[in-house]
């Protein structure tokens, strides 16, 4: 296992490379799908779901001024209420047996 990527990551690329299906557990995991922090315990609250990224407080800002200067507000599917870490929110939104499924396509050349 690489030393820099989060386990979540690192079974994706693993999955990857077998090219077989698979299904991988997410777990309490949280991510930002911006910028990658690991926000698991990470008590703070905002952040929104653009389309099917979460946007985490770390990135919120500064992918909303991008989002508005481009027009596409209306992607913002949804905001992490006032009072609920970001981490809880996704978690509820994604429920307990949520998994990144890989199904693989055309087999290389």
């Amino acid at each position: 296992m690489s030393e820099n990527l989060h386990p979540i990551h690192q079974a994706y690329a693993d999955a990857l490379d077998t090219g077989a299906p698979a299904a991988i557990p997410v777990g309490q995991s949280v991510l930002c799908d911006f910028c990658d922090a690991d926000l698991t315990s990470d008590t703070r609250s905002g952040g929104f779901m653009f389309g099917s990224y979460a946007v985490g407080p770390c990135c919120s800002v500064r992918r909303e001024v991008s989002i508005r200067g481009y027009g596409e507000e209306w992607n913002i599917r949804a905001r992490c209420p006032a009072g609920i870490s970001f981490a809880d929110w996704i978690r509820d939104l994604r429920g307990p047996d949520a998994a990144i499924t890989i199904t693989p396509g055309r087999p290389q050349l």
